[in-house]
């Protein structure tokens, strides 16, 4: 175990390894997911420090390291056990418990924001000629959520069809993104829909929690965001964020195409009267 091997060797590791060794011991859900030299801030020793403990515990450098606390998280993530961890305690107790959680993750994701990546799949997403998202289960309803958005600024968003994903992905225009998105316990159909999507040559991409992620062997392009479940619920806070952030990257490559678009289809839901007035008069002062 991880927490074991930390322990054996913390009295031999220098203050400053020891520093980062606690640190990552308190905050495991927020370390896993934190670069070397954002570690390094948060406790106040240079990246290097970070990377001679990965290596004084005998990993091969800091990124083998950061996937094994990955995986430490991952096997505590049976419906059951995350149930456990709630215990039956008082309401309010067990409501700031999820709050808590959620705010974790959003906070490793606002000191890990992956900049490069969220341009690069932005940019990928902006030119490609149709987009599929692929999901399962949970992971669905930030399909949906993505495919939301995205429809009303790209030309043409599909949802994969879990019964027909290849029939679909075979006619895809040359060129076309596959993305993919799931986080621990990852679907095996959407590895699966990734895998042939780029058996197919479609350029692919992905949303998860790592690197070591299976969704992330298949892809060209990875964006990674800190998940951590609440209770036996898959708490999607910090993805949800980063998801906004893609979104925002897609139409900054796309430009001023995006304000006139979201110009016409604001006139539009106006016409179909899609929304309810913001002031709605009171009753009993005329139509």
């Amino acid at each position: 175990m991880l927490k074991e091997r930390i322990a054996r060797k913390l009295s031999q590791m220098t203050p400053g390894q020891a520093a980062v060794a606690r640190f990552l011991l308190d905050n495991p859900g927020e370390g896993a997911f934190l670069t070397a030299s954002r570690v390094g801030e948060r406790v106040g020793v240079s990246e290097a420090t970070v990377i001679r403990l990965s290596r004084f515990l005998g990993y091969s450098g800091y990124q083998e390291f950061r996937s094994e606390m990955s995986n430490s998280l991952k096997d505590r993530l049976s419906t059951l056990e995350r149930l456990k961890d709630y215990g039956v305690g008082e309401k309010n107790n067990i409501y700031e418990k999820a709050v808590r959680k959620d705010m974790e993750t959003l906070s490793a994701a606002l000191s890990s924001i992956p900049v490069r990546e969220l341009d690069e799949l932005g940019g990928a997403l902006a030119s490609a000629p149709a987009v599929y998202l692929a999901g399962y289960r949970s992971s669905m309803s930030l399909v949906h959520y993505l495919a939301s958005y995205l429809s009303w600024i790209l030309p043409n968003v599909r949802i994969v069809n879990h019964d027909m994903p290849y029939a679909l992905l075979l006619n895809a225009p040359p060129g076309s993104l596959a993305l993919g998105i799931s986080f621990p316990r990852y679907s095996r159909w959407t590895v699966e829909a990734l895998e042939q999507a780029e058996s197919m040559g479609l350029v692919t991409a992905s949303i998860t929690d790592d690197l070591t992620s299976p969704l992330a062997a298949t892809s060209r392009y990875v964006v990674t965001a800190p998940y951590k479940p609440v209770s036996f619920i898959d708490s999607f806070a910090a993805p949800m964020s980063l998801l906004n952030c893609l979104i925002l990257s897609v139409a900054r490559r796309l430009g001023p195409e995006v304000t006139e678009k979201l110009g016409m289809l604001e006139e539009h839901w106006k016409e179909e009267r899609i929304y309810v007035p913001d002031k709605l008069k009171p009753r009993g002062q005329g139509i």
